[in-house]
């Protein structure tokens, strides 16, 4: 069984936190790479035509490992507990998201930019779910499962 969180909290306070978690990481990696366009706007990743676009998908390459690292002493400076959990949790269901993306990306731009955008506000409130019920240990290891067989299922559908 998974480490309950305390007889007092509410299911639901602890998933709205964990949203808050997921836009707060959003808006922290869009922050970044606005920071970084206004400090550096000679950079190589600006080009005359695009703008700083380079910029924003280096954020996107580098940023969202980051963001996942950085999920955890979020989760726990937000009171979400179990956060270590959630964050592992949540870590598995941002790669799948991202990875179905990035699989949609050439039939729908519009759908994918959304889908990654909001991915954190979808992750982190269902990994908070996921983690703070009484699940049983077969229970939570068919979700794992499913998880990575819809990322194997993403990664099938990837243009070559």
């Amino acid at each position: 069984m998974i480490e309950l969180p305390p007889v007092g909290e509410r299911p639901g306070k602890r998933m709205v936190l964990a949203g808050a978690a997921g836009i707060i990481l959003t808006v922290g990696l869009f922050a970044w790479t606005a920071l970084m366009t206004a400090l550096f706007p000679d950079s190589p990743f600006c080009g005359e035509y695009t703008g700083c676009l380079g910029l924003l998908v280096l954020a996107w390459e580098v940023g969202r490992w980051v963001v996942i690292v950085l999920a955890w002493p979020l989760l726990y400076l937000l009171r979400v507990r179990p956060s270590l959990p959630v964050a592992v949790l949540a870590a598995l269901l941002l790669m799948v998201i991202w990875r179905f993306a990035e699989a949609r990306l050439a039939l729908s731009f519009d759908v994918s930019l959304m889908l990654i955008l909001f991915s954190g506000v979808i992750a982190y409130p269902a990994a908070a779910w996921l983690a703070g019920t009484r699940i049983s240990r077969p229970t939570l290891v068919l979700s794992v499962a499913s998880l990575l067989a819809f990322y194997l299922l993403a990664t099938a559908l990837l243009p070559d």
